[in-house]
């Protein structure tokens, strides 16, 4: 039998309701304020984390993919350019009239009459480091690309020594006298059918049908002739220049290269429409060029021959370099370029972003904020060389 009396019975049973109730009590709690301030710190700490390593990746990837667009535009610049450069010259490499003034005329200017130089490659000089512009000339003749003598001429007429290779159609440049002071013109064939099979026609405003059966206006030739009594000189032949629309067949180049005030690389076509001109790479920020002219003959440009001067004995002239500076879109917060960027001809002339004179406050217009891509290249003239001009 127990020796415990009802009362004590009731109180360990009433202490031990209240421990299970207190334990019960415990396990419904849930989380104290502290614990839920220690978890949110921790969520912040990793959320602040997360963040930084995305604005990281971003900046990074921004900064990778803008210079893999500069590395993509300069590519395509110089590329185009040296192609360019190397048609310099064609079917005028053996003009004894090198540089000289040639008149012009095209009845779809909004001028008509316009000149140009006879040179294969003129650098025009950007002034105090700004970029350069570079023309190129060259013809586009299938069959005759050498000097041609004339021996009498008219305000429309040329009788030519031989006139093979001369078709209707294409572009001619006449000159008497030799060098930069030579007198020169140009004009487009209307007729080579003359009974003596040495003279040419170039009519003004006449309708004729050119050597693709393309029947076409005279274009090219001034409606008061040559203004220049030529009793005798010499012929280049340009190739075709007055064609159908949509032809396939090549014409006559006077090519601009020039960059842009939006800092893209430019092309147009003086010949034919001096007015339009095309974008060929953006972000190209600068152009420099310079004649590689081998002034003692040994057959080497050494590094004191290499200039920006029009040279005037074109039988020394080799080549041309060109250097393009390229730059990224991506504005960096550091100063990621702390010097000009340089190539063979020396160090760039930096300016700010939006063209004006170089300052250094350190905002989206200071161009130490961006990464650049030098593009260079020496571009033999082969037809100056083949041709020895003059």
């Amino acid at each position: 039998m127990s020796t415990h009396s009802p009362t004590r019975i009731a109180l360990t049973n009433n202490r031990m309701m209240y421990s299970n109730s207190r334990k019960g009590s415990r396990l419904s709690d849930g989380f104290s304020l502290v614990e839920i301030m220690v978890a949110v710190a921790i969520a912040l700490i990793g959320i602040v984390v997360i963040f930084q390593v995305l604005q990281i990746w971003e900046e990074r990837k921004r900064t990778t993919s803008s210079g893999s667009d500069a590395q993509i535009t300069g590519s395509i610049a110089i590329f185009n350019l040296d192609r360019d450069i190397k048609q310099a010259g064609y079917g005028i490499g053996m003009a004894t009239n090198m540089g000289c003034l040639v008149n012009a005329y095209d009845t779809q200017r909004g001028t008509p009459a316009f000149t140009f130089r006879l040179y294969p490659v003129e650098i025009v000089d950007g002034a105090s480091g700004a970029p350069d512009t570079i023309r190129v000339l060259y013809g586009t003749s299938n069959s005759y690309v050498a000097n041609q003598a004339f021996t009498t001429s008219s305000a429309t007429t040329k009788k030519a020594l031989v006139r093979s290779g001369f078709n209707k159609g294409d572009l001619v440049i006449v000159s008497s006298g030799a060098g930069m002071t030579a007198t020169c013109h140009m004009v487009e064939i209307t007729d080579n059918t003359n009974a003596d099979a040495l003279t040419f026609d170039h009519v003004s405003a006449v309708t004729y049908t050119n050597y693709l059966s393309q029947s076409i206006t005279a274009r090219y030739n001034n409606p008061a002739g040559t203004g220049t009594t030529f009793s005798s000189g010499n012929l280049q032949n340009l190739g075709p220049g007055n064609l159908t629309a949509g032809t396939a067949q090549a014409t006559p180049r006077w090519n601009t290269w020039s960059i842009s005030s939006n800092k893209a690389l430019t092309w147009s076509d003086g010949l034919h429409d001096a007015t339009t001109s095309s974008e060929i790479a953006e972000g190209i920020v600068n152009l420099q060029a310079q004649y590689g002219v081998d002034a003692d003959s040994n057959n080497q440009i050494a590094s004191t021959e290499w200039a920006v001067t029009t040279p005037t004995d074109w039988t020394k002239v080799r080549a041309v370099r060109v250097g393009l500076l390229a730059r990224s879109q991506q504005y960096e917060k550091l100063a990621v370029t702390t010097t000009a960027p340089s190539w063979a001809g020396g160090s760039f002339t930096m300016f700010n972003v939006d063209g004006t004179t170089d300052t250094t406050p350190g905002d989206a217009n200071d161009w130490r904020h961006y990464r650049y891509r030098v593009y260079e290249k020496v571009i033999p003239l082969r037809n100056v060389i083949w041709g020895t001009a003059p």
